[in-house]
C-alpha cells in the first residue's frame, strides 16, 4: 500500500459547487447531471440519453467536447468521441445533444465512475458542462488462471462447553461439513477454543489428512477464544510461524488483548508461489458506546501498523469478524469504525462491500491495492446455500454465515508507470500522461471524479483549479495480468491574494432614495460579501451594494469581505444616513480594521500564524472544506498563534478566531504538499 493516499482529500464540496455552476456567457445547459444506472463493459455503450443546450446574446460557436468515458451525437445515430461544433444562432431555441456512457477503462471492481461533457467557445473557455455518471462492468481478472477461494466464519465458541452451540460434537462435525461444503482453500476462523477437546484438530479429523490447520495464540484454558486457520494443503502452505499483531493498538481496544493474528502464508501457483499474508481479526463487539469507541481505536492502531514497513507493499488480506458494518456503524448510525480503511480506496477495498444484504454485515474480506487486480469481481457472497443445508444450523453450527472471496493469479503482475500525483498550473492547460507500461502494453486512462476536465489521447486538460482522481487501466495480454491504479492531478491557478483598493465611501441619502456602495480589489478569482454591522447581505456578492428606496432600517454601517483561496481582507466600514440620522458613533461591531484577520503563509506546507486585530485571541477552530473540525485551541490569550499541519490533507481550510470580546473572524488557508 502507498501512503501517498492519505495526503490527498478531494474537496467534494467545492467541486460539487463548481460542476453545478451556471453556464457563462450566455450559454446554459439541462439537465446538468445524467446517471447511467446500467452496467456498461468496456468498448460497449449504453442506451442514449439527452440535454439541451441553450444559448441567447451568445457569438460564435459552441463546442460540446465529450469525456473519456462518453460519445456524443447531434441526432442519436451516429456517435463518437469528437468534439461538436455548434454556431450560436442554432442554439437559440434549444438543440438537444445525445450522450451514451461507452467506457474506455475498467478500473477497479464494478464502481461508478464520473465523467462530463464540457461546453468551449473557440478560445477553449468553459462556458458550462454536464457531469455523466455511469457503472463499469469489469472484465474478469484471468481467462482460465489459476484461482484462489479465500473464506473467513466466525464458529461460535468453538469446542467450548460453556458457550454456543450445546452439543460441541455435532458442532465441530458440521463446521467441517460447511468448510467442505464452502470449498475454499483457506478458511479464517474465530472463536475457536482449545480444551477440554482441542476443537481445531477434531474439525480436521473430520475434513481428512487433505487439510492443514493453525490456531494462534494457542491457549489450554477452557473457552479461550483464538484466531485459526484451515487450509488445503496441496494449494497453501504457511511460509513462517503466525504471529499476534500487539503492534496493532492498545490492548484493551483488541478486546483485552485479542489482537488479530498474522498467517503468512504461500500459494501453490503451479510453477511458482505467491506470497499472502492473511490478517486474521476479532474485533470488540456489542453495538455500545464502548464497544463503538474500541473498535474505532483498534482500527485506527491497525491501519497505522499496516500503512507502514513491513507491511506496506505485501499481499494482504484482512478478514474475520469486524464486529461492525463498513459503511455504517450498526452503533446509533454513525460512521463506521473502519471508515479509515474504507476511505483509503487507493490502498485497501472492502470486497465483502459488493454483497447484497438486508440489514448489517459484520464479517468483512479486506484486500490491499496490491491483490485487487487479482480479485475476480463479484465473487464476494455470503454462503448462505452451504449453511441452509445444515439442520438447526443457528443453534447446532453458528450464529454467523461464512462471507467469501475469489482471486485469480493465471498471469504476472505489472506494475503502471503512474506517478501518484501530478501537479499542473492551470495557465499550462494541459498534462501529458505516460503512453506505455510494461510489456509495451498500452495504457488507458480514465477521469473518475473532480474539477471539470477533458481527456483525449494521453493529453489531460484541466478548465478549474482543485482535484481530479484519475484511473490507469492496463488489460494485459498472455504474460500480464491486467492492472489499474487510482491517482491524483492537482489544479492550482497562479493565484494573487486579495488587495483593496478603493474603499466604500459614505453614503448621505433621503428617505426613499437609493445608496451604492462599491469596493475596488485587485487579485485572482475574487469573492465579495457585504455585510451591515458586520452581518452578512444575503445575495450581496459583487464588487457593489445597491439600496434602491432607503429606509430608517437601512442606516448602519456597510463593509466588504474581498475574498479567495489565498486569503481575505475586509473593507472599511462606510456609514450609510438616512434624512441626516446616522449610526451611533460608538457602533456596537467594531470597524474592519478591528475585524481583520491574518493568515500567513498562504498556502502553507508545515505550519501557518494567525494574528487578529480584534484583540486577544480566545479560541481557534480549523475545519476541512467539508465541515469536519481537525484542529482546536480555547482558553486562549494571546494576540498571535501558529498552527501545525503536518499529516494535513492538502486543501483548503477555514479557520474561525474567536477574541475575548466574543468577536469572530473568518479565514481561509491553503494547505500544500512539498509537490504543489
Amino acid at each position: 500500500m502507498r501512503e501517498l493516499s492519505k495526503t490527498y482529500l478531494l474537496l467534494c464540496p467545492l467541486l460539487a459547487a463548481a460542476l453545478s455552476a451556471p453556464a457563462q456567457g450566455g450559454v446554459t445547459c439541462a439537465p446538468q447531471r445524467i446517471a447511467f444506472t446500467e452496467r456498461v463493459a468496456v468498448g460497449e455503450a449504453s442506451p442514449s440519453r439527452s440535454f439541451t443546450i441553450t444559448a441567447n446574446g451568445f457569438d460564435g460557436d459552441v463546442i460540446v467536447q465529450p469525456g473519456s468515458q462518453v460519445q456524443v451525437s447531434a441526432d442519436d445515430s451516429a456517435y463518437s468521441r469528437n468534439p461538436i461544433a455548434i454556431p450560436a444562432q442554432a442554439l437559440a431555441g434549444g438543440t438537444e445533444i445525445y450522450v451514451r456512457f461507452a467506457p474506455s477503462c475498467s478500473g477497479f471492481a464494478d464502481s461508478a465512475v464520473t465523467s462530463s461533457v464540457i461546453l468551449l467557445n473557440r478560445r477553449n473557455e468553459l462556458l458550462g458542462s454536464v457531469a455523466v455518471a455511469g457503472v463499469v462492468r469489469r472484465e474478469e481478472a484471468t481467462a482460465g488462471g489459476l484461482t484462489f477461494k479465500f473464506a473467513t466464519l466466525n464458529a461460535a465458541w468453538l469446542g467450548c462447553p460453556s458457550y454456543g452451540p450445546s452439543n460441541e460434537s455435532l458442532q465441530m462435525a458440521n463446521v467441517a461439513t460447511l468448510i467442505s461444503g464452502v470449498n475454499a482453500d483457506v478458511v479464517a476462523l474465530q472463536e475457536v477454543t482449545n480444551a477440554p477437546a482441542k476443537s481445531l484438530d477434531t474439525v480436521l479429523s473430520h475434513l481428512g489428512s487433505a487439510w492443514g490447520g493453525h490456531v494462534a495464540p494457542y491457549s489450554p484454558a477452557s473457552c479461550a477464544q483464538s484466531e485459526a486457520i484451515v487450509y488445503k494443503k496441496s494449494r497453501i502452505a504457511l511460509a513462517g510461524a503466525p504471529s499476534l499483531m500487539s503492534e496493532a493498538g492498545a490492548h484493551e481496544a483488541w478486546s483485552s488483548g485479542r489482537y488479530p493474528v498474522l498467517f503468512p502464508l504461500e500459494l501453490n501457483a503451479g510453477n511458482r508461489s505467491i506470497p499472502v499474508a492473511l490478517v486474521n481479526l476479532h474485533a470488540k463487539a456489542y453495538s455500545d458506546a464502548d464497544g463503538y469507541s474500541r473498535r474505532t481505536e483498534a482500527s485506527r492502531g491497525l491501519k497505522a501498523l499496516l500503512d507502514a514497513s513491513p507491511y506496506a507493499a505485501q499481499n494482504l488480506l484482512v478478514m474475520g469478524d469486524y464486529n461492525d458494518d463498513v459503511d455504517r456503524s450498526t452503533y446509533n448510525g454513525l460512521p463506521s469504525p473502519y471508515k479509515n480503511f474504507a476511505d483509503d480506496t487507493l490502498c485497501y477495498r472492502f470486497l465483502s462491500g459488493q454483497i447484497p444484504r438486508n440489514g448489517a454485515l459484520i464479517d468483512h474480506i479486506m484486500a490491499s491495492d496490491e491483490l485487487l487486480p487479482f480479485y475476480v469481481s463479484g465473487s464476494a457472497q455470503l454462503e448462505g446455500g452451504v449453511a441452509g443445508g445444515i439442520p438447526g444450523y443457528d443453534t447446532t453450527t453458528s450464529d454467523h454465515l461464512p462471507v467469501s472471496a475469489t482471486f485469480a493469479f493465471g498471469k504476472q503482475r505489472q506494475e503502471l508507470p503512474v506517478a501518484d500525483r501530478y501537479a499542473v498550473l492551470l495557465g499550462d492547460l494541459s498534462l501529458e500522461l505516460p503512453a506505455y507500461g510494461d510489456g509495451s502494453l498500452p495504457l488507458r486512462y480514465a477521469i473518475d471524479s473532480g474539477v471539470v476536465a477533458s481527456l483525449k489521447g494521453y493529453t489531460l486538460t484541466l478548465f478549474d483549479t482543485g482535484a481530479v482522481r484519475m484511473v490507469a487501466w492496463q488489460l494485459g495480454n498472455a504474460a500480464f495480468a491486467p492492472a489499474a491504479k487510482f491517482f491524483y492531478v492537482q489544479a492550482t491557478a497562479r493565484s494573487v491574494a486579495p488587495k483593496i483598493l478603493a474603499q466604500p465611501e459614505a453614503q448621505r441619502v433621503a428617505l426613499r432614495e437609493s445608496a451604492l456602495f462599491t469596493v475596488q480589489a485587485t487579485g485572482t478569482h475574487l469573492r465579495y460579501q457585504w455585510k451591515k454591522d458586520g452581518r452578512e447581505i444575503a445575495g450581496a456578492t459583487a464588487f457593489r451594494y445597491a439600496i434602491g428606496s432607503a429606509a430608517s432600517s437601512h442606516i448602519g454601517r456597510y463593509s466588504c469581505a474581498v475574498s479567495n483561496d489565498m486569503g481575505s481582507e475586509e473593507s472599511q466600514a462606510a456609514p450609510l444616513c438616512v434624512n441626516t440620522v446616522c449610526p451611533a458613533t460608538a457602533a456596537a461591531h467594531k470597524s474592519a480594521a478591528e475585524r481583520r484577520l491574518k493568515i500567513y503563509p498562504n498556502p502553507a506546507r508545515q505550519s501557518f500564524s494567525v494574528e487578529s486585530a480584534a484583540g486577544s485571541i480566545a479560541s481557534l477552530r480549523v475545519c476541512s472544506a467539508a465541515g469536519a473540525l481537525v484542529y482546536e485551541r480555547a482558553n486562549l490569550r494571546s494576540a498571535a498563534l501558529t498552527v501545525p499541519t503536518p499529516g494535513w490533507s492538502a486543501g483548503v481550510y477555514v479557520v474561525t478566531v474567536t477574541s475575548e470580546r466574543g468577536e469572530k473572524a473568518v479565514g481561509k488557508i491553503l494547505i500544500a504538499t512539498p509537490n504543489f
